[in-house]
């Protein structure tokens, strides 16, 4: 009888003192550090030799803007203006195009990848129309230096419609891919 009941004590106040043992599991919610919603950026840019007949490689400047939505999520607007070139033809390209933009956070590098509408101009060769839709798919990655500066690299492929011959003038139902690189500067706040 004496066994049992100390099998039975034994039994109650295991439990008890493995519990003991157990810590508490305390949750803690990390303050995620408030994100910059707006960003501006410039920087040199490069647009391959596909826009007209005879034109080489296109030097130039693309400036931009950046609103956040949320933490992945936001949209952008963008402005490029191509204007040295080497070759036969000099044309001199304007694009003006917006749309979303998808971001993959980290610490310091960012990536994105957006989808971008618009329009694109092309000036100096007489072709005709030398106004067309435009769209471009692509993306990046910005590397933070500080909370407010970011360095930028990134490429799209730019899609328009011209002529490709000045001369041919008229309607041109052919699609020109062009390549696009940027290197610049982005500020936030």
């Amino acid at each position: 009888m004496k066994g049992k009941f100390l099998l039975s004590v034994f039994a109650l106040i295991l439990p008890a003192s493995l519990g003991a043992q157990a810590s508490k599991t305390t949750v803690t919610v990390e303050a995620t550090s408030p994100f910059q919603r707006y960003e501006v950026f410039a920087g040199a840019a490069y647009s391959s030799a596909n826009q007209v007949k005879g034109s080489s490689a296109l030097i130039g400047a693309n400036v931009g803007a950046d609103a956040k939505l949320k933490r992945w999520f936001g949209g952008t607007a963008d402005f490029g203006y191509y204007g040295a070139s080497s070759g036969v033809a000099k044309p001199t390209v304007t694009t003006l195009m917006a749309g979303p933009e998808f971001y993959i956070p980290a610490d310091n590098l960012t990536g994105f990848i957006h989808v971008l509408f618009g329009g694109a101009h092309t000036a100096g060769v007489g072709a005709k129309p030398d106004i067309a839709f435009a769209y471009g798919v692509g993306g990046g990655f910005n590397y933070s230096f500080s909370p407010k500066w970011a360095l930028r690299v990134a490429g799209d492929g730019i899609v328009s419609s011209f002529v490709l011959d000045p001369t041919n003038q008229g309607y041109s139902p052919h699609a020109r891919l062009n390549a696009r690189a940027t290197l610049g500067g982005v500020y936030r706040f």
